[in-house]
């Protein structure tokens, strides 16, 4: 997994290794700036490097000396005074005042920047850095309205100008970026909504801190071939667990037939299905590999009691009837919990009853879902999405996956995951019950429970990618992610 850091963090990494030592703040800045621009080569000359008055202009500086040591043409922009602009950067710009073009721009619709805007292929953005979080004034605004207007290419350095490095949180405006160059190691808020649609391609510098101490990690490919649950020769259906699941309605069968057909396919050694007899009777012939159990409180609560994990709530709907079912299996049952959709809703102002469950849970909200569970309105959930999945992960002792672009996924010992898919071809009824099943089917196999929701949020999004790249992310079923799932699987197994 790829460790991600707070804006708070990487000041203290950075302070760690300067201490009081002028000449390392300036090794620092000399290692992000030649790193800028070295990947600003990629581009085309010539070359407009926007600089604000901090270290993050500093770094714009020094790549604006690598570039003209490339023999480019580079025009650099100060946004104040030089004996304004910071201790270090003030060092970086002596080294080269006298061999660069050149000007501070003071003002709006000046037209010296708009002509140099205008005559560059490549802006690189080096502004504010990640200090900056509230909204920016109208010299600032001008300035990324007109960059992001001329439809040059973008670089930003750090972080998009306008983006909180935290939250992922936006300004009022944003620099749009085409590449990211961020230092040390990845903040978090360039990874989630709505920041991640300004970033574009984001790319890491070393610039030799140490490891930090963090509890936020990006999933990846290494991480999902390290803990895919194992499969030996010498195994029987046993040896992989039993999925039970409580899902389904007359409105909503579908929601079922999913979820079980999910958790079968992802490799749960029994699935077992309790739901209304009008949906068995509508899905028993399409899934033929699961079992079934009477939809009442105590068959359901007997079936747990040779089952692994259960998964309550895909299509359940939330008449009283549900709602008690709901309340008393949470109480009663002696396993693990996935808890999904109107397993969820439910629960609407009442999650503590979540504290009362004897094993661990996993719950799957959308933000929708989320906000009624929390009693926090919808703004506040989308706006501290970080924040919340963390806190309320730790306050109800359970895993907490935020579902939607770059789910977030957070755990009872407080760290936090970030999976970086986002797929429109996800953004449909029965994608979810889909991850349900296979986070159910991933703990009936030996899974911790939060890992197994890390797992199947992972599996879950490399799906969505393979099957929308045949199928379009318009036409894409939530079926055909478990269609897909062996592909999948087996470019990481075999």
């Amino acid at each position: 997994m790829q460790k991600l850091v707070t804006s708070e963090q990487i000041r203290k990494l950075e302070s760690k290794v300067i201490g009081d030592r002028e000449n390392v703040s300036l090794a620092l800045m000399e290692k992000a700036g030649s790193g800028l621009a070295k990947i600003a080569l990629e581009y085309k000359e010539p070359y407009l490097v926007i600089c604000g008055k901090g270290n993050n202009g500093g770094d714009g500086i020094v790549a604006a000396r690598y570039l003209l040591e490339s023999k480019k043409k580079v025009f650099l922009v100060l946004t104040s005074n030089p004996n304004e602009i910071s201790r270090d950067a003030k060092t970086n710009f002596e080294l080269i005042k006298d061999k660069i073009d050149y000007f501070v721009l003071a003002k709006t619709e000046d037209k010296t920047f708009l002509d140099k805007l205008s005559n560059s292929n490549t802006v690189i953005e080096c502004l504010l850095g990640t200090g900056r979080k509230s909204d920016l004034g109208e010299f600032y605004e001008w300035i990324i309205k007109s960059v992001n207007n001329s439809k040059k290419h973008i670089i930003a350095c750090d972080i998009p100008t306008g983006v909180d490095a935290d939250t992922g949180n936006i300004s009022n405006v944003v620099i749009k970026a085409d590449v990211t160059v961020t230092f040390g190691y990845p903040k978090i808020g360039l990874l989630v909504y709505p920041a991640r649609k300004y970033v574009g391609k984001l790319k890491t510098i070393d610039i030799g801190l140490s490891l930090p101490t963090t509890n936020y990690f990006l999933l990846n490919d290494d991480f999902l071939k390290e803990n895919l649950p194992k499969r030996f020769e010498d195994s029987n259906k046993g040896t992989f667990g039993k999925t039970l699941l409580v899902c389904g309605s007359k409105k909503y069968p579908g929601a079922a037939f999913l979820s079980s057909r999910a958790a079968s396919s992802i490799g749960s050694g029994l699935t077992t299905l309790s739901s209304p007899e009008e949906v068995l009777k509508k899905i028993t012939k399409e899934i033929p590999e699961v079992t079934y159990a009477d939809f009442s409180l105590d068959a359901i609560l007997e079936e747990s009691e040779k089952s692994s994990v259960i998964v309550i709530g895909p299509g359940l709907g939330t008449e009283d009837k549900v709602k008690d079912l709901v309340f008393n299996l949470l109480k009663k049952v002696n396993i693990p919990i996935v808890l999904d959709a109107d397993g969820i809703n439910v629960l609407s102002g009442k999650k503590e009853i979540l504290k009362e469950a004897k094993k661990e849970i996993v719950i799957t909200p959308h933000p929708k879902e989320f906000s009624r569970l929390t009693q926090k309105n919808l703004e506040d959930v989308l706006n501290n999405k970080i924040e919340l999945t963390k806190n309320e992960a730790h306050f109800l002792n359970a895993t907490v996956v935020l579902k939607g672009p770059a789910t977030i996924i957070g755990t009872k010992d407080g760290n936090v995951y970030i999976s970086g898919f986002a797929n429109a071809a996800l953004a449909k009824g029965g994608t979810g019950d889909v991850l349900a099943g296979f986070i159910g089917g991933l703990i009936a196999q030996g899974l911790e429970p939060s890992l197994a929701a890390c797992v199947g949020v992972y599996l879950h999004g490399k799906c969505g990618e393979v099957v929308a790249k045949k199928k379009t992310v318009f036409s894409v079923l939530p079926q055909d992610l478990i269609n897909v799932l062996p592909d999948v699987i087996r470019g990481f197994v075999f």
